[in-house]
């Protein structure tokens, strides 16, 4: 197995397959090829077409239809989406090519390796490896993949070979309670993947207001870019900025009546976001707690109406 004595592992390189190989796993199995820690073998995908694809990213590998192509390996990447890990791994010790001690791992931030299970019954060590990145242009991830934080855990016999393989590839590792990963990877949501929708709703509000989505993209990426440097240079707290801030509630009224005027649930997004901010202004002991109080009064009475306020109504 490539597994039991770390440093010396990393000498035998393993046979790694892969299932299911989209962006994610893609940007992890070529670099794991190219810096030497493995042998790209078998890759299959949801078709054959696309499994030649992926192949043709990783500069290695044989493309296969499913599980039934494929040979044995020492190291299994299952990088499925979330939803279909659980059915792979069960495809997967199902089909026999599973050996004592292998080493089957997925790369989800929300599920836990206790979804290899099946696996694990079938003799493999299980773990789970999740890299804090934006995947989404593949070429890019595997230039920038060095100093990416990975969230870790599963069986010590897995993360043996995983742990040290991953520092080969530049990670900075940390370990993770698999009973909080739902809610972990939540946060990284909010962090990453909710800044896009926060843009995209900001730009309707322009465009309602007469002024072009360019222009208007246009006008907000320097002052996106000097808050998200401010947050990472001072901190969450002092990097808030806007009415919120200075607790004039006039102001959050008029946002409020305007945007529910033309979009309710435009309206309950800023005030369920506003009421947070009210919170983060309040540490930092600033403002007046009635003019807080004002504000989050104001919020709540927008944050709170029913469904039946939202624009499908």
């Amino acid at each position: 197995m490539p597994g039991n004595e770390p440093a010396a592992a990393l000498t035998r390189l393993p046979l790694l397959n892969v299932l299911g190989c989209g962006k994610a796993g893609r940007t992890i199995a070529r670099l794991l090829h190219e810096r030497g820690l493995c042998v790209l073998g078998d890759v299959a995908n949801r078709s054959l077409a696309s499994a030649a694809s992926a192949v043709r990213f990783l500069g290695a590998g044989t493309p296969r239809d499913g599980i039934g192509g494929m040979a044995c390996a020492s190291l299994w990447l299952v990088a499925t989406s979330d939803d279909a890990i659980a059915p792979a791994a069960q495809a997967l010790a199902a089909s026999g090519r599973l050996c004592q001690g292998d080493v089957v791992f997925h790369l989800s931030g929300a599920t836990a390796s206790a979804a290899l299970a099946p696996c694990a019954e079938a003799g493999a060590a299980v773990a789970s490896v999740h890299p804090v990145k934006n995947f989404s242009d593949p070429q890019a991830s595997v230039r920038t993949f060095e100093g990416t934080w990975c969230g870790c855990e599963g069986d010590p016999a897995a993360l043996a070979w995983l742990q040290p393989a991953f520092e080969r590839l530049g990670a900075r590792l940390f370990a993770i309670d698999a009973r909080y990963k739902a809610l972990y990877h939540g946060g990284g949501a909010f962090a990453c993947n909710f800044i896009p929708v926060l843009m995209e709703l900001a730009m309707r509000c322009e465009e309602r207001a007469g002024i072009p989505r360019a222009v208007a993209l246009d006008m907000f990426e320097p002052i996106a870019r000097e808050t998200l440097d401010a947050v990472f240079r001072q901190g969450i707290a002092p990097a808030l900025a806007g009415p919120v801030s200075r607790g004039d509630a006039g102001t959050v009224r008029r946002h409020l009546a305007a945007m529910g005027e033309w979009d309710p649930q435009v309206a309950r997004v800023y005030a369920q976001l506003g009421d947070v901010a009210v919170d983060i202004v309040r540490s930092l002991g600033r403002v007046d707690d009635d003019r807080l109080e004002a504000t989050r009064a104001a919020m709540r009475s927008v944050a709170a109406l029913p469904l039946s306020k939202d624009i499908s109504s």
